[in-house]
């Protein structure tokens, strides 16, 4: 019986940026990522008898119904409900969210962070970070294969981190402030298929994939050097031969390369794909607001899907244009 004093509830969480370290994180090299506030999601809890109804852009109808590409956030839920002895029943699911599905911003570990947040607050249970690093990885499995845990991180952190598997997550201080702009190709990136290629080509060429790899991880400590001193002119320098390793690993795909391409020549200092590759999204790093929007406007006008303005400070902000 559905309990008439339950409330309804929500829970939150922001999208996300790497800055470095993408696919190398996979094989316990560290990556840099930011929050990314102007893109979030909002999972909405309500009492409603009998069974679980689930109301997003993606799928609305009964959890059992729900399609295979979402039996994660299934499974997340069973879980939860039984850790907390609930019934899975006499309730609702609303997912509000504006990150674009599979563009390396992290959605799905953002969904599922909100989904774990909003139902603990929903009945009223308290929730620490080991349950919500457990209840997110399951829901990630069947989004990534085997999670890395970057992004579930970076969906719950205020700041800049410096991640590296089984290494405590480390907040990242930046000397000055960091201005972004970031593309997205409006395409579809398979994180999934990705790794798996990188993986491939691992095993069979594992000498020149190990140094480009093990590269793209030196990259990354020094790029925390540049972002804690505000070295940003060498830090740019740095998204640039990160992208170069990442073309080598073929996980770019022309659509990047022009927008990285288009970046450079609007007068960016840096520029790299961000998240999966193979589609998805860009990033620059301009030195002001006002080169902000001259790379903007230059990767609009080359086709860009959807652009934005992120500043990243010691106090992180970013605009959404």
């Amino acid at each position: 019986m559905i309990n008439a004093s339950r409330k309804s509830a929500s829970g939150q969480a922001h999208s996300k940026l790497i800055l470095m370290g993408e696919h190398a994180v996979v094989y316990n090299e560290p990556a840099i990522a930011i929050p990314f506030n102007t893109l979030s999601v909002t999972s909405i809890i309500k009492p409603h008898i009998g069974k679980v109804k689930f109301i997003s852009q993606f799928f609305s109808g009964d959890l059992d119904q729900m399609p295979e590409k979402m039996q994660g956030l299934v499974e997340c839920i069973k879980a939860i409900c039984q850790k907390l002895n609930q019934s899975v029943r006499d309730f609702q699911i609303e997912l509000k969210s504006s990150i674009p599905i599979g563009r390396g911003l992290g959605s799905s570990a953002a969904i599922a962070v909100s989904l774990v947040r909003g139902l603990y607050n929903f009945f009223n249970e308290k929730l620490n970070h080991e349950a919500l690093t457990m209840f997110v990885d399951l829901a990630e499995k069947y989004a990534h294969g085997t999670p890395s845990g970057i992004d579930r991180e970076a969906t719950t952190h205020n700041h800049p981190i410096f991640f590296q598997r089984n290494q405590q997550v480390e907040e990242v201080e930046i000397g000055k402030p960091l201005h972004l702009v970031v593309a997205d190709t409006g395409r579809i990136g398979d994180t999934h298929a990705s790794v798996a290629s990188v993986q491939q080509q691992y095993q069979q060429n594992q000498h020149v994939t190990k140094q480009r790899i093990e590269r793209l991880g030196q990259l990354t400590r020094q790029a925390r050097q540049h972002l804690e001193i505000g070295r940003v002119k060498e830090l740019g320098q740095l998204l640039d031969e990160a992208h170069s390793e990442l073309r080598a690993l073929k996980v770019s795909d022309p659509g990047l390369d022009h927008y990285v391409k288009v970046s450079k020549a609007a007068g960016a200092l840096g520029a790299k794909l961000t998240g999966g590759g193979r589609g998805g999204c860009m990033l620059a790093l301009v030195d002001s607001i006002k080169q902000a929007k001259i790379v903007e406007a230059a990767l609009q006008e080359a086709g860009a899907s959807q652009t934005w303005y992120c500043k990243v400070a010691n106090e992180v902000m970013s605009y959404e244009s």
